[in-house]
């Protein structure tokens, strides 16, 4: 069904456009600027250097999981969209289409990280060393041939390119649809998101364990993964409403994405909020009333030395608060209200990144921390270029999907 719409409505602003080399200008600058802060992490000492390129390694792949997981909960959407065969988020399904088309482009941003294994560094993996491991536990990963710089490489090479492989695929799908206006292109998707979810699920699991768990490979949680995945949701649900509402404020899509959209959008991030929680929660309860030594020591080094400030205010910040804000049907339908609330989501996914990777760094240092603050604000400047580059060229919503006049019509129950 062909709608009446105005054509550059569905298109990237003009100035938007011009926004790609200067945000990845910016963002690299930044980045370095980052690096920069991060020499105050050796505090003059001897083996300063070293401790220089521990807590900026640490501070890369925490920004970059910031990202990424925003990047992988856009995938992850689309995915659960056509598994659903839902009618309502088709207006603001291209959106979620154009963040994971950025996966192609992160692979090229965690390049440093395998070229930091392969110089022999262990600034962020220690097992990259094998001669200075200790530990009996990860001597014994690196025995079996798990923890080492080629298979850890051979991995990533593959999340990504399944990942890639998937965005693809399914972008190429909904952008033939755009051109022809068939049916097809949606049945084919219905039919190959079930499995996708499946390797999506596995994938994004041994990522997570292997990026962000091997940093202390001593220790272990078969949740970890979707810890990973619930906070990539939460943060990219506030990403998608803060862009639907820059460009309404820009004119665009201001008839094709509603109120209830909002609303709908707004739900679902309160929901992943809890299940956030949830996840987290468990983790924890099942740590401590184990008492085992080599699994509590993960929350003792988040838990000492200034990092137990962020620890216990994740409580508040990424639980309590959030949920008392977004939990109202008003709140969600308030643009003002929901826009402050996706912004404060994503300040805490970055403080729960952060919480996941920076303690093993060593002991928090100000200075160094705001670096990483300056390398995040980088990073995220560096993923909004990548996203702009493929919204140039791509209209914003897929005017000739079938299931397009549902979503304009969607109403959100009264109750």
């Amino acid at each position: 069904m062909s709608l009446k719409y105005d054509p550059k409505s569905i298109q990237l602003p003009e100035r938007w456009k011009s926004l790609t080399p200067i945000l990845v200008a910016l963002g690299v600058i930044l980045v370095a600027v980052g690096f920069a802060f991060s020499l105050f992490a050796g505090g003059g000492a001897e083996n300063s250097s070293e401790a220089t390129m521990k807590f900026f390694a640490h501070s890369y792949l925490a920004n970059f999981m910031f990202v990424m997981s925003i990047a992988l909960g856009a995938l992850f959407f689309i995915l659960v969209q056509f598994v659903a065969r839902a009618g309502w988020s088709t207006s603001v399904r291209r959106i979620a289409e154009l963040l994971m088309q950025t996966i192609p482009f992160l692979a090229v941003v965690f390049a440093p990280i395998i070229i930091m294994l392969f110089a022999n560094m262990d600034s962020l993996y220690e097992w990259n060393r094998p001669d200075r491991v200790h530990s009996s536990v990860i001597k014994a990963k690196i025995d079996v041939g798990y923890l080492t710089k080629e298979w850890f490489t051979l991995r990533a090479i593959l999340y990504f390119t399944l990942w890639s492989a998937m965005g693809w695929w399914f972008f190429k799908r909904s952008r033939e649809q755009d051109e022809s206006g068939d049916i097809g292109p949606s049945l084919a998707r219905q039919k190959w998101a079930g499995p996708c979810i499946m390797i999506f699920a596995l994938s994004v699991s041994f990522a997570a364990f292997d990026w962000v768990m091997s940093i202390d490979a001593d220790w272990f949680s078969t949740i970890f993964g979707v810890y990973i995945f619930a906070a990539g949701m939460m943060a990219f649900f506030a990403t998608m409403i803060l862009i639907s509402m820059s460009l309404q404020r820009a004119g665009k899509v201001r008839e094709l994405i509603t109120t209830e959209h909002f609303h709908d959008m707004g739900k679902f991030m309160f929901g992943f909020i809890m299940f956030w929680s949830y996840i987290a929660f468990s983790q924890l309860l099942l740590y401590w009333y184990g008492n085992i030594p080599e699994e509590t020591n993960w929350y003792l080094v988040r838990l000492n030395d200034g990092w137990q400030y962020l620890a216990y205010g994740l409580i508040p910040l990424h639980f309590a608060i959030p949920f008392l804000g977004t939990i109202s049907r008003h709140v969600r339908r308030h643009r003002a209200g929901l826009a402050f609330w996706a912004v404060w989501v994503l300040v805490v996914h970055w403080l729960d990144m952060t919480f996941l990777v920076m303690p093993n760094a060593g002991p928090f240092n100000f200075m160094p921390m705001v670096g990483h603050f300056v390398g995040g604000l980088g990073m995220l400047m560096v993923f909004l270029a990548f996203f702009l580059a493929k919204a140039s060229v791509t209209p914003l919503v897929p005017m000739r999907d079938p299931r397009l006049p549902e979503a304009l019509t969607y109403a959100n129950p009264l109750l």
